[in-house]
């Protein structure tokens, strides 16, 4: 039987993360052919969230805790590493654990997979998939995935931004971690970790989704970060990839 690791990076999780695991583990019961491994890496949540995290962990002996530091990148880089280490997984995903992205998106990236592709990728932007956010937010995921496309490439992949992604093993490994801001404070993770893995030679496809709106509201200072980093990172990107060596983004080592 082969091995999916979902690692769910959390920060102050409290309200979503034990339904949104419990909905994970019903959707697994549906993949006769795989044995689901849940990674929950969560970066020093203080309300609550690491409590229950490893209460899980207790509960359900596919279910894994880790302590991170803060951040996204973080949590994402090292509760894969922790999967690829001590899991053994023929397939890594990802997803955020506020229930945004319905849990049947995991069965749509597998199939991705299955079909020989390195990486899965869902998507707003795609035929089938809906935004149901805010204006004002769908406006800030459409125009950063813009920005990547148009400055950074490639032109044929509509959604940079998502975290809801399955790749395998193999290219996890390939991809240039001393490259990739994965320490950033921000989500600049996301279309970064998707560039590495499309110079590291990714074969990829896009799944739509639908993304829906959250109770918690979203803080206006994150959004003027990520903002400011996709520009600055997609800039740098390609400036290297013309081969000027001007680091236009400040990448924290």
């Amino acid at each position: 039987m082969k091995i999916i690791s979902l690692v769910l990076p959390t920060f102050n999780e409290k309200d979503n993360l034990e339904n949104f695991v419990e909905s994970v583990l019903e959707e697994a019961k549906k993949l006769s052919r795989y044995k689901l491994e849940i990674v929950i890496s969560d970066s020093h949540s203080k309300d609550g969230t690491a409590e229950i995290a490893e209460s899980l962990s207790k509960k359900y002996k596919n279910v894994h805790y880790i302590d991170v530091a803060s951040g996204l990148g973080v949590g994402f880089y090292l509760g894969h590493s922790y999967a690829i280490d001590h899991l053994k997984p023929d397939i890594l995903m990802q997803l955020d654990a506020d229930g945004q992205v319905d849990v049947t998106i995991i069965g749509q990236l597998i199939s991705v997979i299955e079909e020989g592709y390195d990486l899965a990728l869902g998507s707003r932007f795609v035929k089938g998939g809906k935004n149901e956010l805010s204006f004002s937010r769908r406006l800030f995921s459409r125009g950063s995935s813009f920005i990547c496309r148009s400055i950074m490439g490639p032109w044929n992949i509509k959604e940079f931004t998502n975290s809801a992604r399955a790749f395998t093993p193999a290219l996890f490994k390939k991809i240039n971690w001393d490259r990739l801001p994965w320490r950033e404070q921000t989500f600049i993770m996301q279309p970064a970790f998707l560039h590495e893995a499309i110079l590291a030679g990714a074969r990829y496809k896009e799944v739509p989704l639908v993304f829906r709106n959250r109770a918690e509201g979203y803080s206006k200072n994150k959004t003027v970060g990520y903002t400011r980093d996709v520009i600055a990172y997609a800039i740098d990107a390609r400036l290297h990839a013309m081969g000027v060596n001007l680091p236009f983004f400040q990448m924290i080592h």
